[in-house]
Order: C-alpha cells, then structure tokens, then sequence
C-alpha cells in the first residue's frame, strides 16, 4: 500500500514538474528598457582579441587586451519611458604585442606616460562619448556625439528588443549596414542584420542568444577580412524586472583564406564580456527623483537579492 502511495504521488509530483515547464515555455514576457533619471550604470568591459596574418609566407601575430568600464549617466526619462543618458569610459587598462616586438601597456588610472599607440584612446578617458536618448524598446530617438567611440568592441550602444511580448524560441531582428572598402577606393555596402532568439527567462533574467547574419552576397575575400569582427555570435542575459543588460559574452573564430594573394591567410579569435557592476554608494547630496523613483528601487532590488544571476 505505502509503494503504491509513493507511486502515486511521483506521479503527481511528475505531472505538477511537466505542467509547470510547459507554463514557462508558454509565458511571454515584456522586454523593456527601464532607467531613474539621476542614476549611473556601469559595466565591466573585457576584450581579448589574437590575429594571425599570413602573406607570402610571412607570419605576423597580434594580440591585444583591454579592460574598462562603461557608464551611463542618466540625465533624463520622459514620460514615456524613453531614456537620455551620456555615455562614458571612465578607465581603461589596455596591453598588446605584435609579433616580437615588444609589448606595449597603458592603465589610465596609474600610468602617467601614454604611449603612442595609445594616445588617441587615452584623449577619450572619463569624457562624455556621446549623448543618447533611446526609446524602451531600444530605438536610438536622438544622438549627439561620434558614434564610432560609444563602446569598445562591440557595434551598436544599445541591444534592440522585440516590438511585443515574447516567449522562449521567439526571434526578432535588428537589420543593419556596413562599410567595406576595395583596393580601388571604391565603397562596397554590406547589409547585416544581428538575429535575436529568447532562449529562456529564469528567475526573472531573458538568456538571449545572438548571431549576425551577413545578407549581403560576398563572394570576395578582401571583403570578408573586413567583416570577421562584426560577426558576434554569443549570449545576452537581461534583468526582465530592472530593465538592463547583466552580462554579455561574444566569441569569435573566423579564417579567410586568399585576402592578400592565394596563399595569404588570416585567422581572428577573440572574445568579448560586459557585467553589470554593483551601484555605488555616493556621500554627495542625494537626488530625490533618482532615490523615489520605482524603477530605480526595483532596479536595486533586483541586484541586491540576485547575486547568483551575474553569471552562470
């Protein structure tokens, strides 16, 4: 009787775990922006790129490194939710090495001497980049500022989110256009688009993978050589309930074969990661929208009670 009990009830607690995943499959959820005029959001940025060229019979091999963090100073949020902020760099901690020369260094927060490879980057330390105001769906609304300098080794500033709620294995798209240019001077366009799939949400975090797709016939590989470090393939996760980015990681691992002559070759791996770092503590006087406003609170509570969300 008592196996026949413990039977029935695995049954039940069998069922109860099915019924409770297909509940999760087919929920959706609203992925939106959320920021509190006043606040900061800072991420950790690292980025570790190899490149091995081959021409001729030539090998040269580049390596880099940089480690910084990227701030949003939110200066405004409209009533419809759309988000002004300036975008900054406050340091950066940079090392690469060509081939057998030696390696070179630079940390903006010890390094009094800039060396020349790292003199333009060191000119936009701790200065506003730009100014942006986008939407909560992620549409840039206006922009004022160089677009080239918003973010270390990655595209676009923000991530677009889909026009309506969605559930795991839903897509959207954030189509796009690219430069190349030929030996002749000549400017060929190239249309990508960066495919976005909710792979699930779990304890209020979307895990999203994305992978760019190149639209555009490119049957030559000068061209594609130009292309390898726009390629992102990884994963996003997003804090559904404080409206933001937690973590990003993109690899890369690309050959193209014939760029510079039919024997040359040239191979990029690379691999990009951003964290959400804690809010700091200011001593300064407080701000009263940034402390009442809800979305900051629920943005700082969402922090607080889910360490274990940073990474998996």
């Amino acid at each position: 009787m008592k196996l026949a009990t413990l039977f029935c009830l695995s049954l039940v607690c069998f069922a109860s775990a099915a019924l409770a995943e297909e509940d999760a499959a087919a929920a959706t959820h609203l992925l939106r922006y959320q920021f509190a005029k006043g606040e900061q959001v800072r991420w950790k940025v690292i980025h570790l790129g190899t490149t091995e060229t081959k021409i001729q019979g030539n090998t040269q091999t580049s390596k880099s490194r940089s480690v910084s963090t990227k701030a949003w100073q939110v200066t405004d949020v409209d009533a419809d939710g759309n988000c002004t902020f300036s975008h900054t760099v406050t340091n950066v901690n940079m090392w690469q090495q060509l081939s057998d020369r030696p390696e070179v260094r630079y940390n903006s927060e010890t390094d009094t001497e800039i060396p020349v490879e790292y003199q333009q980057v060191a000119q936009t330390v701790g200065v506003p980049l730009a100014t942006i105001t986008i939407s909560p769906k992620g549409d840039i609304v206006e922009r004022e500022g160089s677009k080239a300098n918003e973010q270390f080794g990655i595209g676009g500033i923000v991530m677009l989110l889909p026009d309506k709620p969605v559930k795991a294995g839903s897509r959207w798209y954030e189509p796009s256009e690219l430069h190349t240019r030929l030996p002749d001077g000549r400017v060929k366009k190239i249309k990508i688009r960066k495919n976005y799939t909710l792979e699930k949400v779990q304890t209020g975090v979307a895990t999203i993978s994305v992978k760019t797709e190149v639209l555009t016939p490119v049957n030559d590989a000068r061209i594609e050589a130009q292309l390898v470090q726009q390629l992102t393939d990884g994963t996003i996760k997003f804090d559904v309930d404080a409206g933001r980015v937690i973590s990003k990681e993109m690899n890369w691992d690309e050959t193209v074969v014939g760029f510079n002559g039919a024997d040359s070759m040239m191979k990029y791996l690379a691999r990009f990661t951003e964290e959400l770092l804690p809010a700091e503590r200011r001593e300064s006087k407080p701000q009263p929208e940034a402390t009442a406003s809800p979305a900051a609170e629920t943005a700082r509570a969402s922090r607080d009670a889910k360490p274990a969300l940073r990474r998996e």
